[in-house]
């Protein structure tokens, strides 16, 4: 079980809460090397490979639905090596959420943006439907795949190519996001592939 210190404070974009770790990241210049071991959420949800001791920090969202906006709360458990970050977020949906189909789409799309502002960019390069590898005993709602070049920096320093790759799943009531990004150079497909293969839902 993870006992990582958990921090909480109130935002209105996931972008926030990747922004502050990346230019964490990049105060370090060497290429990293991966440490990967196993990490649980604090409620057994899910397990993932993480690169390091982790970090949580959960944040208040606010969904810009059609419906009416709609407050969620995330809760971010990342690791960083050098200049790159994983990370596995998970935020609960309001049943109303839930049961809407196109409000779930909306939802999926609002946090894919959110990631994708944190390198500077509003488009992807390339998405597709990923397959959850296990999802015990959960519906999958919907789900989306995808990877974006952009860029990104310390404050005041030329910004370095970056990249980013993230499956996002809405399983029953949950919204899932694992997220890789960091310096284009330091996040090879193997590793991004270790990462992802290695989330998977816990059994009820």
């Amino acid at each position: 079980m993870n006992h990582a210190r958990t921090a909480r404070t109130a935002a209105r974009s996931p972008a926030v809460t990747l922004g502050v770790i990346s230019a964490c990241a990049f105060l370090f210049g060497c290429s990293p090397k991966f440490d990967w071991r196993e990490v649980r959420s604090a409620a057994d949800v899910y397990a993932v490979s993480l690169p390091g001791k982790p970090q949580v920090v959960t944040r208040d969202l606010e969904l810009p639905l059609a419906a009416g906006p709609q407050r969620v709360s995330m809760t971010m458990t990342s690791a960083g090596v050098g200049p790159t970050m994983f990370a596995v977020g998970v935020a609960h949906l309001p049943a109303s959420v839930v049961q809407d189909s196109t409000a779930v789409q909306a939802s999926l799309a609002f946090f894919r943006d959110g990631l994708l502002r944190n390198i500077g960019v509003n488009n992807v390069e390339k998405e597709s439907i990923p397959r959850l590898a296990a999802s015990g005993s959960g519906t999958v709602r919907a789900a989306t795949s995808f990877e974006a070049r952009g860029r990104l920096g310390r404050q005041g320093e030329p910004p370095e190519p970056a990249r980013l790759a993230a499956p996002i799943y809405v399983v029953d009531d949950r919204l899932y996001q694992i997220v890789a990004m960091g310096r284009a150079e330091d996040l090879p497909d193997h590793e991004i592939e270790t990462f992802f293969t290695s989330f998977h839902l816990m059994s009820p």
